[in-house]
């Protein structure tokens, strides 16, 4: 949410004399009344209290006075009070609502000037109410900016009796250099932000000391490269030679590429070897394991073969009569049983058959063994023979890869001056191509360029357009004669209305339409929420007027009639969003509209109203 300020009161104090005040409004506060009765004096004194004016005179009726008080509010909630010595100084800050003089100095007080590096100048301190402080405005067309001050804001909103009828523009303070600044700070309150992000456009000179200084550096390493190349050939010959060089080491090349890729197979082929020479190994070591241990069961076929052979030739020896001991375990013949077996005639004992068939049994796998002994024996030879091939081949493959490698340590031996040339020659290429480089940065460098720069400030249409509404709006409500439309043209930097610039009006129109300006611009801000004090002064801003019945003036007598004075007045009473104070040499035609404030000063001569700002017995003693 914006804070606006809201004008409390002005009173001005001094010692044994009553006070001089002025109430304002919290809308409309009209003073008007004869001229030299202190209504301009009101505007000074305002100005001098927030530090826009160094000194202020004093008319005589004023003499005695010592200060000015200005009480202000935030948000008509947070009220304080400026208090400022007539002989200048610093500006006192009090809390609340003051206008007696006080006995003792104020605890906080604040420089007049605005500084930028001090946040407790005047000008700071009344920016930083209302949301403006240490906003940047663009004050050159080099993009150069300036924080805003005090003084800027407050030429946007209060205008003084000389001002408001000058045919110059409203944003103007009538200086030429400040245009640019003063139609940036314009577009500040149009578009709701400042110019903090503009980056800065260098100057033709800054430019050119630059350049300079680049060139310096520039020089430096030219000849620094041109001493490099002091007895070098031209950049044309070591092109030539290099490309001399290459073609040679290319040819070179080509057959050392041819000597890597035999060696290259000569090495996958001994590899292979080797992984083949491991598989036979392997195998080997199996079937000598294998025939280790089938020679030990062959000599255990052969040892059974001859048990079995023994046990025959001793089954004869010890054959058992029919009334004989068994020969084996020594039974009687009646505890013998054999003689009940049913053996048929001519068949052997059945020890003998067991025998016989045992025998049969071995025989047949003694001779299966000695079969796969055999195939054994011929694979291990196989293998062995194979070994012994592959381990020759393997002796050659080395013998063959030793004499590739000889060959392209030669053919290195060869290249390698011819590398160290070409890197030579290379660097020298570089430098001259460094050099050329140099040469041509620094033809531009040495041009200056003049930077693309302008001194337009350009303002989102958009949003000129929604002023132009609102002024029109404001025109209308003020019964202002309006055919077409009302604008702000940027090229006229002022308010067009019905196509004729405000510029080119009778002065008592010029005075409107500059009041149309200001209010205009608060309205705009105060509806869209943007930064903006929240009131407006204005001195004089209807000149003079047509009653009903007085012929029509053109050009310079050119006046406004009084059904506009009256709507003027209604509006900023009832419809202006923001506080306005309005000082005037003619009495309004009509009464004002209710809720509005009204001081009219009669003069000197007058007994029975109040005859100016400062009471009427200081006029007496003056």
């Amino acid at each position: 949410m914006v804070r606006r300020i809201q004008l409390i009161h002005l009173t001005v104090v001094g010692k044994g004399l009553p006070p001089a005040t002025i109430e304002f409004g919290e809308k409309l506060t009209v003073i008007h009344g004869a001229s030299d009765t202190g209504k301009s004096h009101i505007f000074d004194l305002i100005r001098y209290a927030f530090g826009l004016d160094k000194s202020i005179n004093i008319p005589e009726e004023g003499k005695g006075y010592q200060y000015v008080h200005l009480g202000l509010a935030v948000d008509n909630e947070n009220v304080f009070t400026l208090i400022r010595d007539f002989t200048g100084g610093r500006i006192g800050v009090v809390d609340g609502d003051v206008r007696e003089l006080l006995t003792q100095p104020p605890a906080e007080s604040l420089d007049p000037k605005h500084i930028s590096k001090d946040p407790n100048s005047a000008s700071r301190r009344m920016l930083s109410l209302v949301g403006l402080d240490e906003m940047l405005v663009r004050k050159t067309q080099y993009n150069e900016t300036r924080m805003l001050e005090w003084r800027d804001v407050i030429r946007l909103t209060a205008v003084d009796e000389e001002a408001i009828i000058t045919k110059r523009s409203p944003i103007e303070s009538g200086q030429y250099q400040h245009r640019p600044v003063e139609t940036a700070i314009f577009r500040l309150f149009i578009q709701g932000n400042d110019d903090s992000g503009l980056i800065a456009i260098p100057k033709a000179a800054e430019l050119k000391k630059i350049s300079a200084h680049k060139l310096e550096v520039i020089d430096q390493l030219i000849e620094n490269l041109k001493l490099e190349l002091a007895d070098s050939p031209t950049l044309e010959h070591l092109r030539e030679q290099l490309g001399r060089l290459n073609s040679s080491m290319e040819s070179t090349s080509v057959a050392l590429n041819e000597v890597s890729t035999a060696r290259d197979d000569l090495v996958a082929r001994r590899s292979a070897n080797a992984n083949i020479l491991a598989l036979l190994v392997e195998r080997h070591d199996e079937i000598s394991s294998l025939g280790s241990r089938f020679a030990l069961l062959h000599t255990q076929y052969d040892l059974d073969l001859a048990r079995l052979e023994m046990l025959a030739q001793v089954t004869e020896v010890l054959a058992i009569g029919e009334d004989e001991a068994c020969p084996f375990c020594g039974a009687k013949a009646e505890h013998q049983h054999w003689h009940d077996m049913d053996v048929n005639e001519g068949e052997t004992a059945p020890f003998s058959v067991a025998v016989v068939s045992e025998q049969s049994k071995i025989i047949a796998l003694r001779t299966e063994l000695s079969q796969t002994i055999s195939a054994i024996q011929t694979e291990k030879q196989e293998i062995e023979e194979r070994r012994d091939s592959l381990l020759k081949e393997n002796l050659l493959l080395t013998e063959e890869i030793s004499q590739s490698d000889q060959e392209i340590r030669s053919f290195g031996v060869d290249l390698e001056p011819s590398l160290f040339t070409r890197s030579l020659v290379e660097q020298k290429i570089n430098t001259h191509l460094r050099l050329q480089e140099l040469l041509a940065l620094r033809i531009d460098t040495a041009q200056v360029d003049k930077p693309k720069t302008s001194t337009k400030v350009p303002i989102s249409t958009s949003d000129l357009n929604q002023f132009d509404r609102i002024a029109e709006e404001i025109l209308g409500l003020w019964s202002f004669p309006i055919g077409h439309s009302a604008y702000y043209s940027v090229a006229a930097r002022d308010m067009v209305v019905d196509q004729r610039p405000r510029n080119t009006r009778g002065k008592g129109v010029r005075s409107i339409l500059h009041a149309l300006f200001n209010v205009s611009l608060a309205e705009y801000c105060l509806r869209r929420d943007f930064k903006h004090p929240g009131f407006v002064i204005l001195d004089s801003p209807i000149v003079s007027y047509r009653q009903a019945g007085d012929p029509q003036l053109t050009g310079e007598d050119e006046t406004i009639s009084t059904n506009v004075v009256d709507a003027f007045y209604a509006y900023l009473q009832n419809n202006f969003s923001g506080q306005s104070l309005i000082l005037e040499n003619k009495s309004p035609y009509s009464p004002l509209p209710e809720g509005s404030r009204e001081y009219f000063f009669s003069g000197s001569n007058s007994n029975i109203n109040r005859a100016g700002f400062y009471p009427a017995k200081v006029n007496n003693e003056g």
